[in-house]
């Protein structure tokens, strides 16, 4: 009753135009507690994904469309895919595949047009495609920050949000780590296992970590991105492996420009962390976080409702569960 009140009352005053605004608003996420607007109606975090050839030129800027927050960068050979936060300060980055600290001459800085590279062959080995994908927060969507160890547990909070997806980068010689609300767990994004005590729990407001050195070391610093799920923009979930080729993983509500697939179990290459930014959309091709060149017959294709995977045991062994995280732009 109250609704229909007030869509009389925004036709009296704004016109059919504004009724229909009004009824074509939603707010749909996984989390019954947040109620912000769906991405596409008044805008929200942005993706953008590209590629460039490696010319071992120092301080070399490659363009983006925004000034982004985040940055990854993969080569299409053995190298480690490298990731840079805009709470990271001074000429460092940090690799996503191993257990390095936050080095320099790789994502030397993000700036108001893009971002700046080094010489190291992980981001500007010469005559070497690379793919990057970028990142924008948006408040209630998507944010980063950093916080300092203490050794114990602690709640990293005051984000406006529940995250239903969170990577964790330490500044020290520790792996980097990635929890879903599906995975349940802490996950490295090579094939390794991630210490017990990681990312303990996504809470109402952030994120719990308990004393592992991935996420808790006192005194160290660590940096974080959150993901909040936002229907048309951001989606996690999971689905289980049937070793078919050319399969389609529905249930996703647009077309990603930026997925992850992280197998459920450890230990082997087949459980190494894949990922396929638009910037592949011409090739059956997939990005690794490890230090190993691209793959095909993996993360395939993307289509309206999802995207594609192969046959690869990466990404798709009978009968093992597998999660994925999707990314679109908003408007």
């Amino acid at each position: 009753m109250r609704r229909a009140l007030l869509c009389l009352l925004v036709l009296a005053i704004f016109g059919a135009g504004g009724a229909a605004a009004l009824a074509a608003f939603t707010a749909t996420t996984s989390n019954p507690g947040n109620t912000f607007a769906a991405a596409g109606t008044f805008g929200g975090m942005k993706v953008a994904t590209g590629t460039y050839t490696g010319n071992n030129q120092d301080n070399r800027a490659i363009a983006v469309a925004f000034q982004p927050d985040v940055v990854i960068v993969k080569a299409d050979r053995a190298e480690y895919a490298v990731i840079r936060t805009s709470s990271m300060t001074g000429d460092v980055s940090k690799a996503m595949g191993g257990a390095t600290a936050l080095t320099a001459d790789l994502i030397q800085a993000l700036t108001a047009t893009g971002f700046q590279i080094g010489r190291d062959a992980a981001v500007n080995r010469n005559n070497t495609r690379f793919d990057w994908i970028a990142f924008k927060t948006y408040a209630n969507q998507m944010t980063v920050g950093s916080y300092t160890g203490n050794g114990g547990s602690q709640t990293i909070g005051s984000m406006g949000f529940s995250p239903d997806y969170a990577m964790v980068l330490s500044a020290g010689a520790d792996a980097a780590v990635q929890s879903s609300r599906t995975m349940g767990a802490t996950f490295r994004f090579d094939e390794t296992a991630a210490a017990a005590n990681g990312v303990s729990s996504l809470d109402s407001n952030g994120f719990s970590v308990g004393n592992s050195a991935e996420t808790n070391v006192n005194g160290r610093t660590y940096h974080y991105i959150a993901w909040n799920e936002v229907h048309g923009l951001m989606q996690e979930s999971r689905y289980n492996g049937n070793g078919g080729d050319n399969r389609n993983i529905s249930g996703v509500t647009f077309q990603p420009d930026y997925v992850i697939v992280r197998s459920s179990t450890n230990g082997n290459i087949c459980d190494r962390g894949v990922h396929r930014p638009a910037s592949l959309a011409a090739t059956d091709s997939s990005l690794l976080f490890a230090n190993v060149a691209n793959a095909a017959n993996v993360i395939q294709a993307f289509n309206a409702t999802g995207f594609q995977v192969g046959t690869d045991c990466k990404v798709n062994t009978n009968p093992k569960p597998y999660y994925w995280m999707a990314f679109r732009t908003g408007s």
